[in-house]
């Protein structure tokens, strides 16, 4: 459990005073108590520029700062690799599917999988789709497998040699690496973080609705959402709009190699259309934001839970806050959510690094609490 620990401690964060948003001067006093808190966050030595979108009251707003590496201004058209946040738009396709009755949570994955498959159970245990979504599948964290590949890496380095090995990853290479894969324990016992375990839900999606996954995506979130400006993989984008990336030593770092199937970390997108998404995962009355958003831990871990791609802390007094976080080679993003509140922050920096989550989840609390919203306690 020391990930989960690790990211507990990332959401710990000083409780400040409180604007009255009641009034005109109460909005006005919280604007300037972000750009404070995102002023704070540039003056990080290895934070050169970031972008924020801030969903409040139903307000949706957004935030740039610094120079990124060709020394202009980002904006509302500058488009970052979400990374890992990606999983939470797989995951809210599941919650489509599983609101279409189309599959159930605890089904066996199996079902939707042509062949047979007999090495994704243990014991008689299979794989399910809420162990896909919780990291408890027991699948490796990457396909290709490389042996020591994650062991003391060196950092200026590992997202080329990530690249090389994943370049032209065919679905037929992944289903080959999939089939030589044996569990070691029942399936929903340990969490381990499986990047290969997100892709393999993308196929599995593919086979429920009969369409390719970046389709899937187009049709079911981002048209409806008029998220115009994301895409599922490099191609789909304007790469002249990309953010360029860097490392904590200032290294220029690769965009991810396109992959036959990239739900685990594929989608690009600007701040203004993460504004859209996270308005759509408040709505109150929606219910596929309420089934990606259910804790599949059922109370496992404490106060920390996991929905759909989704980390769940619940405060002792039941309000819940819904986040993740994105690490692509040269860029660092954080989305926290709280439902019941109506709030949503969004910060994305173009520096990836040890350390830069933990800081973009301490200034996205302290967002929170300049509108009056104590964080966790632990």
């Amino acid at each position: 459990m020391k990930k989960l620990t690790a990211v507990l401690l990332a959401i710990i964060s000083i409780e400040l005073p409180a604007a009255d948003p009641s009034t005109q001067d109460g909005y006005e006093k919280i604007g300037d108590q972000i750009e404070a808190h995102l002023e704070d966050l540039l003056a990080n030595p290895d934070i050169d520029s970031l972008s924020a979108g801030v969903v409040a009251n139903g307000e949706l707003s957004s935030f740039h700062k610094g120079f990124q590496l060709n020394e202009n201004q980002p904006n509302d058209d500058t488009l970052y690799e979400i990374a890992s946040l990606t999983k939470t738009f797989t995951g809210t396709l599941l919650a489509m599917a599983i609101r279409e009755a189309r599959v159930h949570i605890d089904d066996d994955i199996r079902l939707h999988l042509p062949g047979g498959h007999a090495n994704l159970a243990f014991d008689g245990e299979p794989i399910t789709f809420r162990h896909l979504v919780t990291h408890q599948s027991g699948l490796p964290h990457m396909f290709p497998e490389i042996a020591g590949l994650f062991n003391d890496p060196n950092p200026d380095e590992l997202p080329f040699t990530i690249n090389r090995a994943q370049e032209n990853f065919t679905k037929d290479d992944f289903f080959e690496a999939l089939g030589n894969v044996r569990l070691d324990g029942k399936p929903g016992t340990t969490f381990n973080y499986s990047n290969a375990g997100a892709n393999l839900l993308g196929y599995l999606l593919e086979n429920v609705y009969d369409m390719p996954f970046k389709e899937l995506l187009k049709i079911k979130i981002l048209d409806p959402l008029g998220m115009t400006e994301t895409g599922g993989a490099i191609s789909d984008i304007d790469e002249g709009k990309l953010a360029m990336g860097q490392n904590e030593n200032r290294i220029r770092m690769p965009a991810r190699t396109e992959k036959a199937m990239n739900a685990e970390g594929g989608v690009i997108s600007s701040t203004r259309d993460m504004l859209k998404y996270m308005a759509y995962h408040l709505e109150t009355e929606n219910p596929v934001a309420t089934i990606a958003q259910s804790p599949l831990w059922e109370g496992r871990y404490g106060n920390f839970d996991a929905g759909c791609f989704w980390q769940i802390m619940i405060n002792d007094d039941g309000i819940k806050r819904v986040f993740q976080n994105g690490g692509a080679f040269g860029t660092s993003s954080w989305l926290i959510l709280i439902p019941d509140q109506g709030i949503g922050v969004f910060i994305v920096t173009n520096t990836a690094g040890a350390n830069i989550h933990q800081k973009l989840g301490e200034t996205a609390d302290k967002i929170i609490e300049s509108m009056g919203h104590a964080p966790p306690q632990q």
